[in-house]
């Protein structure tokens, strides 16, 4: 009876081996195929994440050129703007310039000049003292134009850099074209400088005054010239 307890004893304890046995092997097994699976799993896993590192890389490079496409472009816009603007000046400069010369009618404030032969002659022997000559006319547009003047006009004739004044008898001639007394002299400029600068002590309205010559002068909002007639 001894002798059976013990080989029951230790049979159960082979029993029991050989289940852990068994069972151990059969966990390696079933371990070992999911390492496996892993590693596939983790392969592709790899390849993926390696192909969205690459697009995402892709990505920036082509967001960098991009913003860099995008500044060109603006600066493109902002340069084609700068030659727009300057193209607008150099357009309104060259009207101006024409409007200066004379191709074009030209307007704005200014002043106007009327000047008379004396009102009384003593004698008709020095009547020739007492009358706007030419000299007194051009005494005025030299004054106007270092004033500032744009534009003049005699008796609404407008005159330029190569116009030609002179004394024909009672008359005056301007490029060939004759004016009777009064002569008005109109200046496009600025009104109060042109004022100021022919209102002098000594200057040019004082001198005219001397010479017997009656002046009459205002200030005008609006004068307008027309252009040049080829």
């Amino acid at each position: 009876m001894k002798f059976r307890g013990r080989h029951v004893v230790l049979s159960l304890v082979l029993l029991v081996f050989g289940f852990l046995i068994s069972f151990s092997y059969q966990y390696t097994q079933t371990e070992t195929r999911v390492v496996q699976i892993s590693d596939q799993e983790w392969e592709k896993d790899y390849y993926y994440r390696q192909q969205l590192l690459d697009l995402e890389a892709k990505n920036i490079e082509l967001r960098q050129q991009l913003n860099k496409n995008r500044r060109q472009v603006q600066e493109l816009e902002e340069e084609l703007g700068q030659q727009q603007t300057n193209i607008g000046e150099f357009v309104e400069d060259k009207k101006e310039l024409q409007m200066l010369v004379g191709e074009l009618p030209i307007q704005g404030e200014g002043v106007k000049l009327t000047l008379s032969d004396a009102s009384y002659i003593p004698t008709e022997e020095n009547a020739n003292q007492y009358m706007v000559h030419d000299r007194h006319i051009q005494l005025v547009i030299n004054e106007l134009y270092s004033a500032g003047a744009k534009a003049i006009s005699i008796n609404g004739q407008r005159i330029f850099h190569d116009s030609y004044i002179s004394c024909v008898g009672p008359v005056i001639s301007v490029d060939g074209v004759q004016h009777p007394a009064p002569f008005t002299i109109a200046a496009i400029g600025d009104s109060d400088t042109l004022n100021v600068s022919l209102n002098l002590t000594n200057g040019v309205i004082d001198i005219l005054v001397n010479d017997q010559i009656d002046v009459e002068m205002e200030k005008k909002d609006t004068i307008e010239m027309k252009a040049r007639i080829s």
